[in-house]
């Protein structure tokens, strides 16, 4: 990765600005993200010679200076955005954002940079360690005192710069005695490997980016793994047959960006034909945020090439490619003629979850399962099919969801002629069932065509907790009640910060404290913690409000409807196949800890009873869930309870506490834990 600009300082004011625009004009060309446009050309027209003039006051107050690097438009690929200056001395790297004309200082710009620094800390190998210092630079504010300090290692404070002051502010850092210093020559050639949100992920993809600019490649087999979806795609296609594939992972591995990615792929090497692939999801608010999201992402995208940016249109735009699975079923089972589909390809987003036949009679008046009936409807197609079922482990949250094993179920409830039509593909022990599955197993598929199992269509690392690959596998040992072995593995969650605090203000201020640039936090309790109502947390998330959760999860801070309020929590329904970079959890009285093992329990009517077999099942997978939505960190609430109060007795509140910080939680009771 590279800048559209990049020379030292001696050069650059030596350099005419028509030169250096002529630069940036061919490094605009060659990258296929980025268009250029006339407001950004005439932007640099007027910073360039401002940014000259600094740098040359900057070599009159030390000559010395002159070697330093100066960047220009370095582009971040998860952000979707360039930085406008980078400049590289020996011991710090400074990240300027420019605000041509701007005589204001805004707390939004000073995120947006503060992100573009942070950035650069958790992504690319050659800021690993070093000193961040992100500038905002605004060239017509009043000039005023820098109250930041440089901090060693990681990143800073924003500083604020105004019309004049940027040359002092960089002697001022030059000649900061700092312990880490690098050469500054090597810094362009350090790799960068981002891990994006979904969000992030999804309107990347769909403005014209792949995976493997986007991804870690190098730590996981994502990339991998959908180009092999794809070949089976292919292949299914040129041998006019039909294929079942089950692409499995454990939670935050990247199934739905694997997904998003299969669909963008097969539209790219043309193996659809017409809009004839879809991806498909029965989670409601992650199909709202992402159809949401991209059509923002659209509708800004136009706006800033100057064409009609109408949001309306743009979500209706969106809507061809990502669809709710009852949508679908309901095309093709309402008013039944029997005729084929358009789709040839269904990719279908945690395939887990499809229900039962029970469901089905309820929904729909059919005796059938929800992959029966994708059976049956992918079935009708007499040239060839394909559905892509995306199986996460361990979430199934729903009475009627039973994971692969109803996807076996229905596929040997086939008609023998049918069942020898279709070819399965499956990661390994896919058919036994695996930590990937859930311990969840398809059974025996003796009958189809063809079962193959292949390692690719299996998705090994966690990508959502990108600081610590192990926080799935602690929140596993955790439910388990494996004390032992979730105490020993907490050594390995690295720089994932995991703390517990036992009052609502405390979890409040931690997260806000936490989160620095654009990243996003966020309170999540189960939907079964019906008793934090008294604790002032009445209201909840409701799966049904597609508005409502589209303004919390994309809204800015300042915005009461957003996450960023800390006032609406969400439960396990409206944060599966999502997530947060830091994340609050409200623990509930339907999962205490009570002397050696879990107590599960439902509220009803004025008291809590205690549930088993299934029931217990989906509130352990509701906890897994929301334990695994944060990003780079979780807080954990346990309320003290009242001893008033018999429903929030204070004893089991406590022992839970405490069994989660034997597993490894800290203690937080004063901002430190």
């Amino acid at each position: 990765m590279s800048a559209y600009f990049s020379s030292t300082i001696a050069d650059f004011i030596r350099k005419s600005g028509d030169e250096i625009t002529a630069g940036l004009h061919a490094k605009y060309a060659a990258d296929g993200f980025f268009s250029q446009y006339t407001t950004q050309t005439e932007a640099w027209n007027l910073t360039i010679p401002a940014l000259q003039k600094e740098l040359r006051l900057l070599l009159h107050l030390e000559p010395s200076f002159e070697d330093w690097i100066v960047l220009l438009e370095f582009p971040l690929y998860r952000l979707r955005r360039r930085i406008d200056v980078l400049i590289l001395s020996p011991t710090a790297v400074l990240v300027i954002e420019l605000k041509v004309g701007e005589s204001r200082f805004r707390s939004t710009d000073s995120r947006q940079v503060e992100e573009y620094a942070l950035d650069l800390r958790d992504f690319h190998s050659g800021s690993s360690g070093l000193s961040l210092v992100p500038v905002l630079w605004c060239t017509e504010a009043a000039s005023r005192n820098y109250t930041s300090a440089v901090v060693s290692t990681g990143v800073s404070e924003v500083f604020l710069v105004g019309k004049k002051g940027l040359a002092s502010l960089l002697n001022q850092v030059g000649n900061v005695a700092l312990a880490v210093r690098y050469d500054i020559r090597e810094w362009e050639s350090g790799k960068y490997r981002p891990v994006p949100s979904i969000i992030g992920a999804a309107t990347s993809l769909f403005a014209g980016h792949g995976v493997r600019e986007i991804a870690q490649a190098d730590a996981t087999n994502l990339d991998t793994s959908a180009n092999r979806v794809v070949d089976i795609i292919h292949e299914t296609k040129r041998e006019r047959a039909r294929s079942l594939v089950f692409l499995a992972g454990v939670p935050g591995s990247g199934k739905t960006l694997a997904g998003l990615q299969v669909v963008h792929s097969a539209i790219e090497s043309g193996v659809e034909d017409k809009g004839d692939i879809v991806y498909l999801s029965g989670n409601t608010p992650l199909v709202v945020v992402l159809r949401e999201a991209l059509a923002r992402d659209e509708s800004a995208r136009k706006k800033s090439r100057g064409e009609k940016s109408g949001l309306a249109e743009a979500r209706n735009s969106v809507r061809t490619r990502i669809q709710h699975i009852i949508d679908f079923l309901r095309e093709y089972l309402t008013n039944d003629d029997g005729s084929n589909p358009h789709e040839h390809v269904i990719v279908f987003d945690e395939a887990q979850r499809a229900w039962d036949e029970d469901y089905g009679r309820k929904k729909f008046g059919r005796s059938s399962s929800e992959p029966s009936l994708l059976l049956d409807i992918m079935g009708r197609h007499t040239d060839w099919c394909s559905i892509v079922a995306l199986i996460g482990g361990g979430q199934e949250i729903n009475t009627g969801e039973n994971g692969i094993a109803e996807w076996g179920k229905a596929l040997r409830a086939l008609p023998v002629t049918e069942l020898r039509k279709w070819r399965v593909y499956g990661p390994p022990n896919f058919l036994e069932g695996s930590n990937a599955t859930a311990n969840l197993g398809a059974g025996s598929l003796l009958g189809a065509e063809r079962v193959t199992v292949d390692h690719d269509l299996e998705l090994t690392v966690p990508l959502r907790s990108f600081r610590s690959p192990s926080l799935s596998q602690w929140v596993s040992l955790v439910l388990d009640g494996n004390v032992l072995g979730a105490q020993e593995l907490s050594k390995e969650l690295g720089k994932y910060p995991i703390v517990l605090v036992r009052t609502p203000d405390l979890v409040r201020n931690w997260l806000k404290q936490q989160t620095r640039g654009e990243r996003r936090f966020g309170l999540v309790a189960s939907s079964g913690a019906r008793r934090l109502r008294a604790e002032g947390l009445g209201v909840a998330l409701n799966a049904t409000d597609g508005n409502a959760i589209a303004q919390w999860y994309l809204n800015d801070r300042g915005d009461v409807r957003s996450s960023f309020a800390l006032e609406v929590p969400a439960n396990e329904y409206t944060t599966q196949g999502l997530e947060l970079d830091f994340v609050g959890l409200c623990w509930g009285g339907d999962l205490v800890w009570d002397e050696n093992s879990w107590k599960h329990r439902q509220f009803r009517g004025n008291d809590w009873v205690s549930v088993s077999g299934d029931r217990q099942r989906f509130i352990t997978n509701s906890y897994r869930v929301l334990m695994t939505r944060g990003r780079e960190g979780l807080a954990i609430w346990v309320p003290t309870g009242s001893k008033e109060d018999p429903t929030r007795k204070p004893y089991l509140f406590d022992k839970t506490a405490d069994f989660l910080l034997r597993c490894g939680a800290k203690l937080l009771n004063d901002g430190n834990a």
